[in-house]
């Protein structure tokens, strides 16, 4: 199935680009992505995503230059901080009131992470009660479309839960722990972002299937004149199977 492909081309690029020191060229794009079809739009969020993770192309234009959006365009998009909806900033002023409100211990940051590193368990539930509210804050700073911002919390927050039960490094800090939990987000929004991305190509790939049925059926009424899977494969240059997965998505497999 043309979806299976997309995700195994998608993390096949991942790869070569760590190994090619997160730096790809646009010829090992294309040649990657060539077979699936996909359209401008498609190929920008391709190299939104790459560059989430940190991977970076070379002369990117000569994929999207003759996109609406630019190169540069993309990029400042990007690094922009994507603003809350009115209701998620409903949200995360009932949930800072509801941090303030809760006790807060005596002990220092400092403190808690000498304590922590000895194995004190009552240090590391202090501190994780300490740092919600500046994983709170570091969420809505990497604040995505993609996740709405109350998972996003939660994920900061499971990220510093962890981070603190973690047995490495030995010597923790408030900058080691403040690092774990924007990996965490950071790892969150790259599976969001993934997800979509496979979301919409299948999509897309429905949307394809349909108006070629559509424009292949326009002028026949009589139900005997309808296509089989066989035919469409062969009329569409598709896969028996690939149309076979569509259909079922749109309900037309009866």
């Amino acid at each position: 199935m043309d979806i299976q492909k997309f995700q195994q081309k998608l993390t096949e690029v991942c790869e070569l680009g760590e190994k090619n020191g997160k730096v790809l060229k646009p010829e090992q794009i294309k040649e990657c992505f060539g077979e699936l079809d996909l359209d401008k739009s498609q190929l920008i969020k391709i190299l939104q995503y790459l560059k989430l993770k940190g991977i970076s192309i070379e002369g990117a234009e000569e994929i999207s230059a003759t996109s609406q959006t630019g190169p540069e365009e993309v990029s400042e998009e990007k690094e922009e901080k994507v603003p809350l909806t009115a209701e998620e900033e409903a949200y995360l002023k009932e949930y800072l009131e509801g941090l303030e409100e809760q006790e807060q211990g005596e002990r220092s940051a400092e403190e808690l992470f000498e304590l922590l590193s000895k194995g004190d368990a009552q240090a590391q539930a202090e501190l994780s009660q300490k740092y919600l509210h500046a994983a709170a804050e570091m969420a809505v700073e990497m604040n995505c479309e993609e996740i709405f911002i109350a998972d996003l919390i939660q994920e900061a927050n499971i990220s510093l839960l962890m981070a603190l039960g973690e047995e490495e490094p030995e010597e923790k800090d408030e900058k080691w722990l403040l690092g774990r939990i924007r990996c965490g987000i950071r790892h969150a929004i790259e599976e969001q972002t993934q997800r979509k991305f496979e979301d919409d190509y299948l999509v897309a790939k429905v949307e394809k299937l349909e108006a070629a049925v559509r424009e292949l059926t326009e002028d026949e009424e009589d139900e005997s004149s309808k296509f089989s899977v066989e035919e469409l494969a062969i009329i569409l240059d598709m896969d028996e199977e690939e149309i076979r997965d569509v259909l079922r998505l749109t309900g037309d497999d009866k």
